[in-house]
């Protein structure tokens, strides 16, 4: 198209500085642009390059053009979604927001193809013929229609706006010597009545895209890659045997426009496609890594690369891909503000607030006179520290958000709308997702990556063209569930197909390219996929390609994918000298099971509670022990008063796990109150420590015991405790250990405290069924604690000092167990 476009303005003889030139998209000016220079190469007045759909920018109009008023699109979607809202089957405005979005859209679209829908009466269009659900739409669309027109009270839409912006080119095409439009196939009325005013001037020029060639019948279906062509140059009155071919070198697009018509003859010429290689992935993902891998050869032979993906899951699919490979790519394709940082945090903060159920959105709204811009102003100024993800306020992409939420706003504020925090999230969200947020264009990356609009025009040594699915490409046409077909092309919209017939056309010219490659996927999204018509009609005219390529490429993605296994270590793991101070509750865990004390404090792994899991034994453990620390008075009914309130607090009161517990509670109260009523000056839940000797050094070794006094040490069990045996073996060294810190003068208590030097030790065993007081005289608890010290002492040596290994250890205790999973017993 730029030889073709090139050769147009050689033979006119006119100066670049007085040419006007239209081209299909900005990307499309830009590569202009580029060619321009590097063909003169020297510094040039450049032609007035103008993206088809941009409207008139001569000063001369701009200000009849930007004088008129215009309705926004979301003050027609917050007026609409009002309404809406009030209908009962609707409800609320978090429902009728989408319907009042589809409304808008197709309102839209009918302006866009000249079809104006307040000149329409709804009602006797779809009349009883049809089912009943469209002539309720009909009776909608005709109070919407007229309410519309009272509330935009003359003002323009902005398609209208836009559509008039473009005609008023036609205009100032007079200032110009030469005005070429290259590249459109005017499918879009705006932009064919400019061609056609362009096509009316001696000096205008229309460079159409592909060669028109072949019988008229094939170009009047809808399908065909040709049809908007054959429109346009019907209605200029120019017969297709008349348009001047463009010689711009060897192509296959005569073998390309065979295969898209429908001559039932045998093509007589020659069907080599073999720069053409079809790759049959597995899957979506495969495609894209298919694709990361020929862009991959092709930087490796200092080639570009041109990638075509036909919608933007298949844009962050292919992103993904290649950014693990490391390739740097100019994606023309933005993403939605909805995927921001600053956009996802807002929705984020207003999903936790409707989850809480939270009044705070409802006062700040009150606050700032029901101005959502304002609440939201606040909303960041005061609770910017809680936002998740965290963002930059004043960044160029916060600042789009913020000028989307602030006309939200006004169209809300316009429409009489009052929002709670779900309707207000549901609005955001819809505004967000219209923003799209880009990135600077990447003029020296080797790999583009775009849709199939904006490939017209542009080139380069690889061409992939990907998602050559039925319904990804072709995509489907524009179809709503407002209109019936029938309805929509007696109104004069176009058929759904126009969209296949576009998409052909790019299909075939940019399967002109020197090296091609159609990937497509036999799966998407767990369902299995039919291949583009494109590639049918191709093996239906038996032309030949190559598929041996698309299996080398599979394989290496495959080989990427499956790499060679480095077995896991099963070896237990060996930390570097832990000096840190440990807490006498996690030496049981070094005791019983090595691995379990190394997860749990050298990696300060926790296991998290299971969200499904109910109130179970711990809960009652917490409960008791919370009580009695708290307790002022130990009166036995008071006692029970008190965890009975707390337990109504966590269960109710209609389960059968309350009535066990208050059960229990009944029980152990009286044996609480007799045990501790007879220690004076007791301390519950204090901290203490003491110093291990270590080899040359010592360890710190931490408690919070349950309850200490003068004397002694008292640990609360709602379970069992420790049996004798154990404890002199110094198996179970938590209590013993406390009570070497009482002994030390260890714990943090008052000034002036005296503690003896021989303490007891004694459990409050709280179990079910079996409650009693459990006590150790001084000499028995000093040989405890002896065993204790020695057995912490020997562990201290063996894993601080020694170096050893955590090993696991096999336990018939879940206590010791909650690591199994990382410890990989099971493999």
């Amino acid at each position: 198209m730029i030889d073709a476009l090139f050769q147009i303005l050689d033979a006119s003889g006119v100066d670049l500085r007085y040419m006007l030139i239209f081209l299909p998209s900005r990307r499309a000016v830009r590569t202009v642009e580029m060619a321009l220079v590097k063909r003169l190469g020297r510094a040039v007045l450049l032609p007035h390059l103008v993206a088809l759909g941009e409207g008139v920018d001569d000063p001369e109009f701009i200000d009849d053009v930007d004088g008129v008023d215009v309705i926004t699109n979301l003050e027609r979607v917050a007026v609409i979604a009002r309404l809406l809202a009030a209908d009962a089957d609707i409800k609320n405005l978090g429902m009728a927001l989408p319907i009042a979005r589809d409304l808008v859209r197709m309102q839209d679209y009918m302006e866009n193809e000249g079809v104006n829908a307040s000149d329409i009466d709804w009602g006797a269009l779809v009349d009883d013929k049809y089912a009943n659900h469209f002539q309720a739409k009909a009776k909608m669309l005709n109070i919407m229609s007229r309410v519309m027109d009272e509330f935009g009270a003359g003002r323009v839409t902005q398609t209208q706006k836009r559509n008039d912006d473009i005609r008023a080119w036609c205009g100032v095409l007079d200032k110009y010597k030469l005005v070429i439009v290259c590249g459109s196939t005017a499918s879009v009325p705006a932009t064919a009545d400019l061609m056609v005013a362009v096509a009316q001037r001696a000096y205008g020029r229309i460079i159409l895209s592909g060669k028109i060639d072949g019988r008229k019948e094939d170009f009047e279906l809808n399908t065909n890659p040709y049809n908007a062509e054959q429109k346009f140059l019907a209605r200029i009155g120019c017969d297709v045997a008349d348009v001047v071919p463009i010689d711009v070198g060897g192509s296959v697009i005569d073998f390309l426009n065979f295969c898209f018509g429908n001559n039932p003859d045998d093509y007589a010429g020659d069907k080599n496609l073999s720069h053409c290689h079809l790759i049959d992935a597995p899957s979506e993902a495969a495609e894209a890594a298919a694709v990361a891998e020929i862009a991959a050869r092709g930087i490796a032979q200092n080639k570009s690369v041109l990638v075509i993906t036909p919608d933007a899951a298949a844009n962050q699919r292919i992103g993904a891909a290649l950014g693990a490979r490391n390739i740097t790519a100019d994606f023309s394709g933005g993403i939605s503000a909805t995927m921001t940082c600053v956009g996802r945090a807002i929705l984020n903060l207003l999903d936790a607030w409707i989850e809480g159920a939270t009044d705070v959105f409802d006062k700040i709204y009150v606050k700032n006179n029901k101005n959502l811009f304002a609440t939201i102003t606040e909303i960041v100024k005061v609770y910017y520290p809680d936002f998740a993800p965290q963002f930059v306020i004043d960044d160029d992409v916060s600042v789009m958000v913020w000028g989307a939420i602030r006309n939200l706003s006004d169209a809300c504020n316009a429409a009489g709308i009052e929002l709670s925090v779900h309707d207000a999230r549901a609005f955001i969200a819809d505004v967000l997702s219209g923003v799209s947020v880009r990135n600077t264009p990447n003029a020296d990356a080797c790999v583009s990556v775009i849709g199939t609009i904006e490939s017209r025009m542009q080139t380069a040594d690889i061409v992939i063209l990907t998602g050559l699915n039925e319904g990804m490409f072709p995509a489907r046409g524009y179809e709503n569930a407002w209109l019936p077909r029938r309805i929509a092309e007696q109104i004069g919209l176009p058929s759904a197909d126009r969209k296949v017939s576009l998409q052909a056309l790019d299909f075939m010219n940019l399967s002109c390219g020197p090296q091609v490659y159609w990937t497509r996927s036999r799966v998407s999204g767990g369902v299995q996929t039919m291949q583009s018509r494109f590639l049918s009609r191709l093996n239906a005219r038996r032309a030949i390609f190559d598929t041996a390529v698309g299996v080398d490429v599979l394989n290496c993605v495959n080989m990427r994918d499956a790499p060679v296994a480095d077995g896991l270590d099963y070896s237990p793991p060996v930390a570097p000298a832990d000096w840190s101070d440990v807490y006498v509750t996690e030496l049981e865990h070094l005791i019983h099971n090595p691995y379990s004390f190394y997860v749990r404090h050298i990696l300060k792994l926790r296991v998290l509670d299971d969200w499904w899991m109910g109130v179970d034994a711990r809960a009652f453990g917490n409960l008791v022990h919370d009580v009695i620390k708290d307790a002022n008075d130990l009166n036995p009914n008071r006692l029970i008063a008190e965890m009975d309130m707390r337990a109504r607090g966590l269960l109710g009161t209609g389960g059968v796990l309350y009535h066990f517990w208050y059960k229990r509670f009944v029980e152990i109260a009286p044996i609480i109150s007799d045990v501790l009523s007879k220690i004076p000056n007791q301390y519950r839940e204090i901290g203490g420590h003491v110093k291990i000797p270590v080899g040359k050094s010592y360890r710190t070794v931490r408690a919070r015991a349950d309850m200490v006094w003068n004397d002694g040490v008292m640990d609360f069990k709602t379970g069992t405790p420790p049996n004798r045996s154990q404890l002199m073996a110094g198996n179970m060294p938590q209590l013993p250990i406390e009570a070497l810190i009482l002994q030390s003068g260890g714990f943090d208590l008052p000034y002036g405290v005296r503690v003896t030097k021989t303490p007891v030790m004694s459990f409050l065993q709280l179990k079910n069924g079996d409650v009693k007081h459990i006590e150790y005289d001084a000499d028995t608890t000093q040989k405890m604690i002896d065993a204790a010290v020695a057995k912490v002492t020997e562990l201290f040596n063996i894993y601080t000092v020694g170096g050893a290994p955590y090993e696991y250890r096999e336990t018939g205790d879940d206590k010791y167990k909650a690591y199994d999973d990382l410890a990989r017993i099971r493999d």
